[in-house]
């Protein structure tokens, strides 16, 4: 048994769905962690910032997967939640 996912065992159609919820959560526990912690306030705004790309048909599950290749939150997210928090006076 392996302890990847491998996103090719999906149908095409399977893949251009939407990305799920809990691949939004994992993405976002996985960008926010700091060593060993992991940083609640920044999970909860990279996890708001995919949902939001998700409900507007902006993030599919196969776009979803291959963010788990990535050492780092891509510069496209780290940047809207930028514009967010500045809109917002967060």
């Amino acid at each position: 048994m392996t302890d990847k996912f491998d996103i090719n065992s999906l149908s095409k159609e399977q893949q251009g769905s939407p990305a799920s919820y809990k691949q939004c959560n994992a993405l976002a526990i996985r960008f926010a962690k700091k060593g060993s912690m992991v940083d609640w306030k920044l999970k909860g705004q990279i996890f708001g910032c995919l949902y939001s790309d998700v409900k507007q048909g902006k993030l599919s599950c196969k776009q979803a997967s291959d963010l788990f290749s990535k050492k780092s939150l891509p510069k496209k997210y780290k940047d809207k939640i930028t514009k967010y928090l500045a809109e917002h006076d967060c």
